[in-house]
């Protein structure tokens, strides 16, 4: 069975079980399971079937879920809990149209992710019209140890809480080159933060390069982390370094003068 986070006595007294199991069923769902029956969900999310069903039920009864009398499937209405995140993140508005130019100008994918706990997620990303083999959405969630966004963005925390996300983290193997080695990654980590930028081949997928850099809030902490990542039969490191490093690094700047300029 699935361990849904701390129990209500390490949560504290405001913690709200039921809350916490509603969203489990929620993130279920995702693209290798976009249809369920109530068995696959139980078993998805450690619950007993009859708990599972409530939930269920009742996200079918406020139209975030439908039901075919087998299997169960999110509705679009559930694309409003996530809108109200974006909706209210300037951030994202701001950045979306210069990732974009940024995008077009180098030819290659540029994508924007903030940091949560030990995982990245992605919130925004603009193409180039180019095909690329990891297929990547907004709200999609990766390993920090795994992606040079996460890289940055663990750079931008302190000594202390770095030392904490680490020591926690489970550290799995995603491709052969996977730096599982805890003081390892701390050392690359601290070099992305000293230089300003991190570069890796074939941490999600073989064959596939990346380049991150940070951006900074007002108050010069880092708010986010932008990247393009591209195959290895279009660049090599040395290019990534030379080609699109000073990209990223102009596009950063812009968006954090929009950040700096906003009410």
């Amino acid at each position: 069975m699935e361990d849904h986070g701390a129990s209500q006595t390490e949560k504290g007294g405001d913690f709200v079980q039921s809350l916490a199991r509603g969203l489990a069923v929620l993130k279920a769902f995702d693209q290798d399971s976009p249809a369920m029956t109530l068995s696959d969900v139980a078993r998805k999310t450690g619950m007993s079937r009859a708990a599972a069903g409530r939930f269920l039920r009742t996200l079918v009864a406020l139209e975030y879920a439908c039901f075919d009398g087998r299997q169960y499937r999110l509705r679009p209405r559930v694309l409003e809990l996530g809108m109200a995140y974006f909706s209210s993140h300037s951030l994202v508005d701001i950045a979306n149209p210069i990732l974009a130019a940024a995008a077009e100008k180098a030819q290659e994918p540029c994508s924007m992710a903030v940091l949560d706990g030990a995982e990245i997620v992605y919130v925004a990303r603009h193409t180039a019209n180019r095909m690329m083999s990891i297929t990547i959405t907004i709200g999609k969630r990766y390993p920090a140890h795994s992606t040079t966004l996460g890289r940055v963005l663990l750079g931008g925390l302190d000594d202390a809480e770095l030392e904490r996300i680490l020591a926690e983290a489970e550290i799995a193997q995603v491709t052969p080159y996977t730096v599982t080695d805890k003081a390892e990654l701390r050392r690359l980590i601290e070099r992305a933060r000293s230089e300003g930028y991190a570069m890796a081949e074939s941490l999600l997928e073989v064959g596939i390069l990346s380049i991150a850099v940070p951006v900074r809030g007002r108050s010069g902490e880092i708010v986010a982390a932008i990247n393009m990542g591209v195959p290895s039969s279009r660049h090599t490191l040395e290019s990534l370094r030379t080609q699109l490093l000073p990209i990223l690094r102009d596009t950063a700047a812009e968006i954090e003068f929009a950040l700096s300029k906003r009410p």
